[in-house]
């Protein structure tokens, strides 16, 4: 369909994304980097990861959470930056006040990305592409970084639509393009389905939303439990959640990587309880309540980057919880450990039914 003949029938979102944000930014402030390999990140010799990398770094294989040694074997020409969260933040904030000119309805999904409802928008004659086109020349001039954006009638297609063509473009599939767009999704481009979930779909010889869409819902559900009712939806293209304007903190969490493995319990205990105290210390800042926590998890990365995640129910936040959880989990510590991470879930009183698996991204 000719994008010029593109009729909006329902309601019209634009998800807006940085590109390589972080790395965008430092390129930005430093021109003697442009057209060279920019991650943000650790220390390869401090066992650092990488927060973000630009796209010529991204041709060599790298990736957001990979380890910043690893990094440099594959790019020996990386350049490394740290995190300068501060001067991040304020960009994204003086960034967020250009949604604020065509919508209130703004949902911040992280420091970089949002999604902003136009419907009932009259600028450009109502037109949300011109609109996603505007926003994005503005963030260029203004601020010397690039932007990408996806537009549709619903969260779940105008994310995937924003991947579509990164970086600096935009692509949009509106209500009448829906079905047949979706068939041709990967499912991993699924919100819940990530390494694990992706492997179980592999294993039913599933990689398309439209393999997918061939199962029936009881047949999901049997295979990725609850979960497996919203997925149904989900390789449909069917997503009705609305713009969060307000969106409430569902969970926080602390984890850090360590200089030496981890090889025995009792120093697996002093760094839980490290991390509680930084977790407590991140509560106050935060001012989240820990009487509304619901759930306690635990993350724990081995030396051969196997990670795995565990949860319980609990009643209260309390670090003999967290070593329990340890404790069931692991009996005795056959690989080292490089990475302890602890977090729990508040108990808010509006639940996302649509919420997706935190353990499976």
């Amino acid at each position: 369909m000719n994008q010029k003949t593109k009729i909006w029938k329902k309601r019209k979102i634009i998800h807006i994304d940085m590109d390589s944000f972080f790395a965008s930014i430092e390129i930005r402030d430093n021109p003697n980097l442009k057209n060279k390999p920019v991650a943000v990140g650790g220390k390869a010799n401090e066992r650092g990861v990488l927060t973000t990398c630009n796209y010529l770094a991204r041709k060599y294989g790298l990736h957001s959470a990979m380890s910043s040694k690893r990094a440099i074997q594959l790019c020996k020409d990386l350049i490394i930056l740290p995190v300068d969260i501060s001067k991040y933040r304020k960009a994204s904030r003086e960034i967020f006040k250009i949604f604020k000119c065509y919508s209130s309805k703004i949902e911040p999904v992280s420091i970089d990305e949002a999604f902003i409802d136009v419907s009932e928008s009259r600028y450009c004659q109502g037109d949300p592409e011109e609109m996603a086109r505007q926003i994005r020349s503005c963030i260029k001039i203004d601020f010397g970084i690039t932007a990408s954006a996806g537009i549709s009638s619903n969260k779940l297609i105008a994310k995937i639509c924003s991947d579509w063509k990164k970086p600096d473009n935009q692509f949009s599939i509106c209500d009448d393009e829906i079905q047949n767009f979706i068939k041709t999704v990967s499912l991993k481009s699924i919100p819940g389905i990530g390494k694990v979930n992706f492997k179980k779909c592999e294993n039913l010889n599933m990689k398309s939303c439209s393999d997918m869409q061939k199962m029936s819902k009881d047949a999901l559900m049997r295979v990725f439990g609850s979960y497996g009712n919203t997925l149904f939806n989900l390789v449909r293209g069917i997503d009705n959640r609305n713009i969060e304007t307000n969106r409430t903190r569902k969970s926080i969490s602390v984890e850090d990587t360590f200089l030496r493995d981890l090889s025995d319990t009792n120093s697996c205990k002093q760094q839980l309880s490290i991390l509680f105290t930084k977790l407590i210390e991140r509560c106050k800042s935060s001012n989240v309540n820990t009487n509304k926590a619901r759930e306690i998890f635990l993350k724990i990365k081995f030396n051969d980057f196997e990670t795995i995640t565990r949860q319980k129910q609990c009643l209260r936040l309390d670090l003999n919880e967290f070593n329990a959880l340890f404790d069931s989990n692991i009996v005795r510590i056959i690989k080292p450990i490089r990475l302890l991470g602890i977090g729990f879930r508040l108990n808010n009183k509006k639940e996302d039914s649509s919420q997706f698996d935190i353990f499976n991204r």
